[in-house]
């Protein structure tokens, strides 16, 4: 919307306004009112070339408007008489405030949500980029899409309201972004696929008066005049990782840690300024093992105290000497190699551990 004036700034009534999409070419048109006003709605998000024209003026045109979704752009136009083949041409400058509404939230474009580091190339991540919004941290080795639910202002996870392309796409049972068990998740387009997302937190209008936490608007890309693809590999390998400290020191080897995400988009006219397409495709190998280290848990001290008594507690196996410490026969090698390592690792520390509670004890007994 906007409003135009003449050189001595009053209004200019039935002026022609045609704004242009520049990725398509696609136009609208509007004329002003007896107060010099226009609106032009339901435009897509993307940047614009808006263009003014009226008899006995020169033509104002402005480059490059962007229009985000869930927000109202503003223009004021100043018109100068018109001399022989003279149009004014203007580059618009982004706007820092929302003069048209109160809403409190703000637009991630594009290249903020390719550039930003995601584990799981998942854009929940970063909804936490929204004033008064908190994301759980997401955990780099969960398996799945990672998911996180966010809490805005205070509210429950279950008040947000999520929209993709303006259709509804919450967690049908608990209107959240994750899944519950019983029914899945929001859906997760690749980063690639995505054009921006914006995040109301309060003051937003009653078309969105259903969520009373976090109103996220999410839109995807959409094909333009030209053609534009991209493809992407991200890989996680235990091959690249250093080893765990107590795991080496025991001979084990690293846990798998495996993830491969892959996948393709690509778009561009089917009929020239009129009709457009764009396919994306993502997909997602991943496999963690957790390892097989072994954490020694402490038993309760029992009044006898002995080494020997001490070690049979630490030992799965009972097959500590009178000492307490790992007896490590042939035999059992032979019949249990790898219940063998792991007791070694247990009955390993369980004399040095029984000689310490035993130091202790004595300690505390003279004390």
């Amino acid at each position: 919307m906007g409003v135009v004036h003449d050189p001595s700034g009053l209004t200019v009534a039935n002026a022609a306004v045609s704004t242009v999409n520049e990725s398509t070419d696609g136009t609208r048109s509007a004329v002003t009112n007896s107060a010099g006003a226009f609106s032009v709605t339901m435009l897509t998000p993307g940047t614009y070339t808006v263009t003014v024209s009226v008899s006995g003026f020169e033509a104002n045109v402005l480059h490059s408007v962007r229009v985000v979704v869930g927000e109202t752009s503003s223009l004021e136009f100043r018109l100068a008489m018109q001399k022989v083949g003279v149009t004014l041409q203007v580059a618009a400058d982004a706007e820092i405030a929302q003069t048209q509404s109160s809403t409190l939230g703000r637009a991630v474009q594009e290249e903020a949500i390719r550039a930003l580091p995601l584990a799981n190339r998942n854009y929940t991540q970063i909804l936490g980029l929204s004033p008064g919004v908190v994301v759980a941290l997401p955990d780099a080795t969960a398996l799945g899409r990672n998911t996180q639910n966010v809490t805005s202002d205070g509210a429950k996870t279950t008040s947000n309201n999520i929209q993709f392309n303006g259709v509804d796409a919450n967690n049908l049972s608990q209107d959240s972004a994750a899944d519950d068990g019983e029914e899945v998740g929001t859906a997760i387009p690749a980063p690639d696929a995505i054009q921006e997302f914006k995040v109301q937190t309060a003051n937003y209008d009653a078309s969105y008066g259903r969520g009373a936490g976090a109103n996220v608007d999410l839109v995807s890309k959409s094909g333009t005049n030209q053609r534009h693809g991209s493809a992407w590999e991200f890989v996680r390998n235990n091959i690249f990782n250093a080893n765990d400290f107590f795991s080496k020191l025991d001979g084990q080897a690293r846990p798998t840690l495996k993830q491969n995400q892959f996948g393709a988009s690509f778009g561009g006219p089917i009929f020239k300024d009129r009709t457009f397409f764009f396919i994306e495709y993502q997909g997602l190998r991943s496999s963690n093992g957790s390892g097989d280290e072994v954490t020694v848990t402490l038993p309760q001290l029992a009044s006898d105290r002995s080494a020997a008594t001490l070690g049979t507690q630490f030992c799965p196996l009972n097959h500590g000497n009178a000492a307490g410490s790992a007896d490590r026969s042939k035999s059992e090698s032979k019949a249990y190699p790898r219940a063998r390592n792991q007791t070694e690792i247990v009955c390993r520390n369980s004399a040095f551990v029984a000689m310490l509670l035993k130091s202790i004890s004595s300690v505390m007994e003279s004390s």
